[in-house]
């Protein structure tokens, strides 16, 4: 059954948007990928004015009436998915607040350039809902954003349209988030995509918040300074901030109510592995997906390291261990009450703490050594990606709206949120701004975070969880299930494209 135009939602969605619900963009760093079939030649990026450089973000699409259709799409509702569902797609009106007001214009702009009317529905279970759609051919959503292991299951089912097929889309664009486009592809294929039309992404992107008022108090390095002289290691990380903790509540042991150098998650045994630069699942020359976890050589002491920084008890404390106490919740409080230094976590935690008094600042997830070349903060699998159901039964109208709202977006949505929102009212510094760049444009998706090929997202969880570094012998054990999960998405996408 066609859903109807999601209006019930406006009050949820105008609620959240105006309390400053986090909203974020997609940086598009350049990388190649392969070709579009749009049957207009886009645009140059650059358009010269008065001899300056101006950005273009005209995709260069043919003109069209659609007669007041209808263009919906399906998103994670806000009041199953919480901070997680998708309010950066449809809003009722402007409300004065930057974000929102930016949403609405986009909107309204795409909606009178080609006589459509946009629609949200908000879904509280989205993979089942596109099953059922694709399964029942009913044209119900044009377009869907389910989070990251949905988008994987959908793809591997043959219920997504490879983006690659899609007339007038050109992922080579700026306003497609490069990285997504280079990470995700496989054999060539590639069925979901990361770009500003959702800000999701941004908020689940991993970075490092730091108390600046903690750093003076302990006289411990600045975080800023080792970033900039490309000190800032997990080794520096944990010998710099020993001398942090404090047994608040007198118990004489480590507990959930004293002080701690770093705030942590079981989320980061993946986040800190995959900062080193190494991965879960890597691809060959042929793009296809395989096994990177435990495989080089220096993953024995990533290993090492990581599970020295998250199992010692007097540097990390980690939040899983205090279920009873709200989860990440309490972390926050912890954080809130300056009873944790620093916490490596995901952006929408920098917007959850917008009233915070104490001065805190961001740089990336660390490196494993000076020696590599670029941060590497993942992007969490909570993020929203665009991706075409194939009931969506006008591929050419599709193809067309998806790349003028993309496009739109980076043009409107992104500078709302990147420029006047988070530096200009979240963020305290400027150093923090010039972290983000940092962050955004050195980030990373993992195939194994999108496909859990045998259930391999788990497994550096599992080992250090049993305060082991023997990556070796649990990978022996899963390796030929994981290869089967690989072997039987890759034939999955041939087929199914």
């Amino acid at each position: 059954m066609k859903p109807s135009n999601s209006r019930s939602a406006a009050l949820i969605l105008a609620s959240l948007i105006a309390s400053g619900t986090l909203f974020s963009c997609d940086e598009a760093a350049e990388v190649s990928s392969p070709a579009s079939n749009a049957e207009t030649t886009a645009p140059a990026d650059e358009i010269v004015t008065e001899g300056e450089t101006t950005e273009s973000f005209d995709p260069g699409l043919p003109e069209q009436d659609y007669g007041g259709s209808t263009f919906t799409i399906l998103t994670k509702g806000v009041a199953a998915y919480n901070e997680w569902g998708e309010v950066s797609i449809w809003t009722e009106s402007e409300n004065g607040e930057v974000v929102n007001d930016a949403i609405y214009d986009r909107n309204r702009q795409i909606e009178e350039t080609y006589n459509i009317v946009i629609a949200e529905y908000q879904s509280g279970s989205p993979a089942n809902d596109i099953k059922k759609s694709v399964s029942a051919g009913d044209n119900a959503y044009q377009l869907v954003m389910p989070a990251f292991g949905d988008s994987g299951s959908l793809a591997s089912g043959g219920f997504l349209v490879d983006l690659f097929t899609l007339n007038y889309v050109d992922l080579s664009k700026k306003w497609w988030d490069q990285r997504s486009v280079s990470d995700l592809t496989i054999g060539g294929h590639l069925f979901f995509a990361g770009s500003d039309i959702s800000n999701l992404n941004n908020d689940a992107t991993w970075c490092t918040m730091f108390n600046k008022k903690m750093i003076q108090d302990f006289n411990d390095p600045s975080p800023y300074d080792l970033v900039a002289e490309n000190k800032w290691t997990f080794d520096n990380f944990y010998a710099s901030y020993q001398n942090v903790y404090q047994d608040l509540d007198g118990d004489g042991k480590a507990g959930a109510y004293d002080c701690y150098a770093n705030l942590t998650q079981n989320e980061n045994y993946n986040a800190y592995y995959l900062g080193t630069g190494e991965r879960l699942i890597a691809k060959n020359a042929d793009d296809l997906p395989v096994i990177a976890l435990g495989v080089s050589e220096k993953s024995a002491d990533i290993i090492e390291s990581l599970n020295k920084i998250m199992n010692d008890d007097l540097f990390s404390l980690n939040y899983h261990k205090y279920g009873n106490l709200g989860y990440h919740l309490w972390t926050t409080q912890m954080f809130q009450e300056s009873r944790g230094l620093f916490w490596i976590t995901n952006l929408q935690i920098v917007i959850r703490l917008r009233d915070l008094e104490t001065p805190f600042g961001i740089v990336p997830v660390p490196k494993y050594s000076e020696s590599q070349e670029h941060y590497s903060n993942v992007v969490w699998t909570v993020g929203s990606y665009a991706a075409v159901p194939k009931s969506s039964d006008d591929m050419d109208r599709t193809g067309i709206i998806l790349e003028a709202m993309a496009a739109k977006s980076t043009e409107v949505l992104r500078p709302a949120y990147f420029d006047r929102a988070l530096t200009g009212k979240y963020l305290r510094d400027e150093e923090s701004n010039e972290q983000l760049d940092i962050i955004i444009s050195e980030r990373i998706y993992d195939l194994g975070l999108a496909f859990d090929f045998g259930g391999i997202s788990g497994i550096l969880q599992s080992v250090m969880a049993k305060n082991s570094n023997d990556i070796a012998s649990e990978m022996a054990k899963k390796e030929t299930k994981i290869q089967q999960a690989i072997d039987k998405v890759v034939t999955a996408f041939d087929e199914n494209t």
